[in-house]
């Protein structure tokens, strides 16, 4: 049986609870070109389940996902991460704003996409948003090894965006930057212990 490295088994464990299951191409995102392997890997030591939809964490892999959290957060400079946190927080406000125009328009309505000036000013604002917020990724990856793969999923996904792919904005189906950038969110708040449900009372989700 090929064994699976701590980091590896963490960022799998964890991308298979945020994305609920994790499928060839997902599981990639956050181990590479090996991530078929490392996921077999882990459904032979029972962590996993597979499925027709893709691999899920099991009860014990729940257990396992609770303890290396625990142990990256006792590894990590958490008055660190809370700075960072409180700076993503205020960029989170502004995407969210973005995604917002980008679904919705100013008077309620569904944006159908029609309005080229429209959606190219949202598309604007998206791009300053990414220039603006790529100095804090470099720093949350070097803060927290595993999230350091963040950087290149956005950058990515806004190039693909610019180059007229405009399902990367925000499409839970593809790795897009919104998705990218939620999924972020969630990795923050784990490693701070953080309750989304807290936060989004006090307006940071």
């Amino acid at each position: 049986m090929t064994m699976t490295d701590t980091p590896t088994e963490l960022a799998l464990l964890q991308g298979a609870r945020l994305k609920g299951r994790l499928t060839a191409e997902s599981a990639a995102l956050f181990a590479g070109d090996s991530a078929a392997v490392h996921v077999k890997a882990l459904e032979l030591r029972g962590l996993m389940k597979p499925g027709p939809a893709g691999a899920r964490l099991t009860p014990a892999g729940k257990e396992r996902l609770r303890a290396l959290l625990a142990q990256e957060r006792s590894a990590v400079d958490t008055a660190t991460v809370r700075r960072l946190y409180a700076e993503f927080d205020r960029h989170n406000s502004a995407l969210k704003e973005i995604v917002g125009a980008w679904q919705l328009r100013l008077d309620g309505t569904a944006n159908d996409h029609a309005d080229g000036a429209y959606d190219a000013d949202v598309l604007d604002r998206l791009a300053a948003a990414y220039h603006d917020a790529a100095p804090l990724l470099s720093r949350i990856g070097a803060a927290v090894p595993r999230l350091v793969g963040y950087a290149h999923r956005f950058s990515r996904a806004i190039e693909k965006v610019r180059r007229g792919g405009h399902q990367w904005v925000a499409n839970p189906l593809e790795d897009s930057y919104h998705q990218a950038w939620f999924e972020l969110h969630q990795d923050l708040l784990g490693v701070l212990e953080l309750d989304r449900v807290d936060e989004a009372r006090q307006g940071r989700a």
